[in-house]
């Protein structure tokens, strides 16, 4: 029995989100905090009250500037969606599925899947060796980390969006599975949601939702193959993944 109960839960439509958690008394669309850069630009893809909610860390460049110019449909996950597809038919979830009708779950009329970041608005980390701002994960993940610059982004936005969730909402799949943002995120998911679990080294259970980390399906992610094909440590980490998905 779920702990959080739908008539208080965060039921997030498809679109271009209003969320101003981190942006009251703020006259820009961008803060900084040490290395970090927070540009506001919010969106929620596919079901309000999805039974999978599939979360990036933070739209990435290619994402970023996608969306001040393309439709908002085509936003999320765009030029990786066939590689995401693959992630999740990997452990389990959308056996048979073409990534066609994949396209479709990214659509206002989706029911069952909705994708976003875990930080909705875009998130990226000074990468002091190009002296630019990036999304990569080496330079994002540390703010995760309680006592970091952009702490307060991280867990501002996990508070709002996965401190309460829909009732429909079985579980959450994370994209990013190092060891450092597993360790970083289920920290303030535990201090948001409350009653952690844990299930495996991938996953945890907190307010009766199932939380899973797995491969990102970014294309310089150089552990992407060997997660699909079972191979060495990332291969460890996928089948833990699937096997907490069957058992839930």
């Amino acid at each position: 029995m779920k702990l959080i109960d739908q008539t208080c839960a965060n039921l997030v439509p498809h679109g271009r989100m209003a969320c101003d958690r981190c942006w009251k008394n703020v006259t820009t669309n961008v803060q900084e905090a040490g290395p970090f850069r927070l540009v506001r630009d919010p969106g929620h893809w596919g079901s309000s009250t999805p039974s999978t909610l599939v979360l990036g860390v933070s739209k990435g460049n290619t994402q970023s500037n996608a969306f001040a110019t393309s439709h908002f449909d085509a936003v999320a996950f765009m030029g990786i969606r066939g590689r995401l597809l693959q992630v999740l038919q990997t452990v389990g979830l959308l056996q048979g599925e073409t990534v066609t009708a994949f396209e479709q779950r990214f659509c206002r009329d989706e029911q069952e899947y909705a994708f976003a970041s875990v930080v909705r608005c875009s998130l990226t980390g000074m990468d002091r060796k190009k002296r630019i701002h990036t999304a990569d994960s080496p330079n994002v993940i540390p703010a995760f980390k309680e006592g970091s610059a952009g702490y307060g982004f991280t867990s501002e936005c996990v508070d709002q969006h996965l401190g309460k969730l829909p009732d429909a909402t079985q579980r959450v799949v994370l994209l990013g599975n190092t060891d450092a943002y597993i360790e970083h995120l289920r920290a303030v998911v535990g201090r948001s949601r409350g009653s952690l679990r844990k299930i495996n080294d991938v996953a945890y259970s907190a307010g009766g939702v199932m939380f899973v980390h797995v491969s990102h399906p970014s294309k310089g992610n150089r552990h992407f193959g060997a997660f699909l094909r079972g191979e060495g440590i990332p291969g460890e980490k996928m089948r833990m993944a699937r096997e907490a998905i069957k058992s839930a």
